[in-house]
């Protein structure tokens, strides 16, 4: 009795947007341990909880796979970070993806995630403009999908989402499209934004239940003129708003301040009342692309090794480092929650925490920089990358969960301890170092 009437609390309170003020409820448990009385002033965002991470164990979702091979203490804990936090998982279009059964794989992990229960939150990432890679021999490759391949590729997903509950970060990496002054011209660019205009129309009548971003870059990439036109001739008038970080390192308070001018010029554009999300997967030590030239250009240069690529940019080897990879702030729809300060979203800081709450919906986990080259699929070589990305963070991450409680010896029934999201919970730090910072 006393579970039931708890789980109709939460199940109450998540309608309004409160779901963290609760503990976790046996394998529901949202990320959230509480709400500020910030965030609860504000509208209640479309994204809050509960939230749950997936246990799909497959070579293309190496996290958990990666955590239960683990054998020592210290990898594990590291793993467990990222292998239970709730995050997006990316399904793409690429020669090597099963893409006629697309439909099948999508309804197989909204089961998982959701576990019966309907007002779960399921992340997802759709990626489907590069089928060939974004780089071939050197340049970006025209699209070999026709509209009608596509189209059918995005409706195979929507019926696999069904009536879920759903955050959908649509096309990472639509930024390139925008050709953005000095980067590699995309000689498809009209015709991947024109596909992406018709997902976003067609998702959003297909599924009442997600809450849509188009991807936009970052606050280090596309200017205001190039993203807001790049957004309306994508779509933005259809969905809920605009997706940042998905593959750079720039900050949260940068992006922040970035969604804020850009939802005002979308507005003076025509387009009214857009938010954001934005990625923290891979950003706890946040950097611009210009940094990253400034520190590892060089070594990339002389060596051309992926160890040194932007997009594999070296782990930090100790909390003070600076231009390397950590985990970020882990993912909430609290975006001034006990952390904000690391974030540059402090108190000292009135008017960045006004456009936080006034234009972000959440911190999602979208980007992969604990991946080699953010790729899917596992390698030798991301589950030691993802050890050091978990070790050195600043952040308080998920952990695994508990192990379930012994029977009560008076016979009366018990919660269960929660299975699918731990409640985040602080960490010591790391005993000893774990090698070069260069993966």
């Amino acid at each position: 009795m006393r579970r039931s009437v708890r789980l109709v609390l939460v199940l109450l309170l998540a309608s309004l947007g409160l779901a963290g003020a609760l503990g976790g409820v046996g394998a529901l448990a949202p990320i959230e341990a509480r709400v500020t009385p910030a965030a609860a002033t504000r509208a209640a965002s479309p994204l809050a909880g509960p939230w749950a991470h997936s246990t799909i164990t497959t070579r293309a979702n190496p996290e958990l796979r990666n955590y239960n091979a683990a054998r020592d203490t210290r990898t594990r804990a590291a793993l467990a970070r990222i292998a239970f936090t709730p995050k997006a998982r990316w399904f793409a279009n690429c020669k090597s993806c099963n893409v006629a059964d697309i439909r099948r794989q999508v309804a197989t992990y909204v089961a998982d995630t959701r576990r019966n229960d309907p007002d779960t939150l399921v992340q997802l990432a759709i990626f489907g403009l590069w089928p060939d890679g974004e780089v071939v021999k050197g340049k970006r490759p025209k699209m070999s999908w026709t509209p009608a391949r596509y189209r059918g590729w995005i409706q195979q997903i929507a019926l696999g989402i069904g009536d879920a509950r759903a955050a959908i970060v649509l096309e990472p990496d639509l930024a390139i499209s925008a050709n953005h002054r000095g980067g590699m011209v995309d000689p498809s660019a009209a015709q991947r934004i024109s596909y992406t205009a018709w997902a976003a129309s067609y998702l959003s009548r297909a599924l009442p239940r997600a809450s849509i971003y188009l991807d936009a870059g970052s606050a280090d990439w596309l200017t205001l003129p190039e993203a807001t036109r790049l957004l309306r001739r994508a779509g933005i008038g259809y969905v809920r708003g605009f997706a940042l970080g998905a593959t750079h390192y720039d900050s949260v308070a940068d992006n922040v301040a970035y969604a804020a001018r850009l939802s005002q010029a979308l507005a003076k554009a025509g387009v009214p009342g857009k938010k954001a999300v934005i990625d923290t997967a891979d950003n706890g030590t946040p950097f611009t692309w210009l940094q990253w030239r400034q520190r590892w250009g060089a070594a990339y240069d002389r060596t051309r090794s992926e160890a040194y690529l932007f997009d594999n940019t070296p782990t930090c080897g100790s909390r003070t480092e600076k231009i390397c990879q950590t985990l970020g702030h882990r993912p909430t729809w609290n975006v001034l929650d006990g952390e904000a300060a690391k974030l540059g979203l402090g108190t000292d800081q009135p008017e960045l925490r006004r456009q936080a709450l006034a234009y972000v919906d959440a911190y999602l986990w979208f980007g992969r920089g604990w991946r080699w080259m953010q790729q899917g699929g596992n390698d030798a070589q991301t589950p030691k990358r993802s050890v050091r990305m978990a070790l050195y963070t600043r952040f308080v991450q998920a952990t695994a969960p508990a192990a379930p409680a012994p029977p009560d010896p008076s016979g009366s029934p018990t919660d269960p301890a929660p299975s699918a999201t731990a409640s985040p919970s602080g960490d010591p730090a790391p005993s000893q170092d774990p090698g070069p910072t260069a993966p």
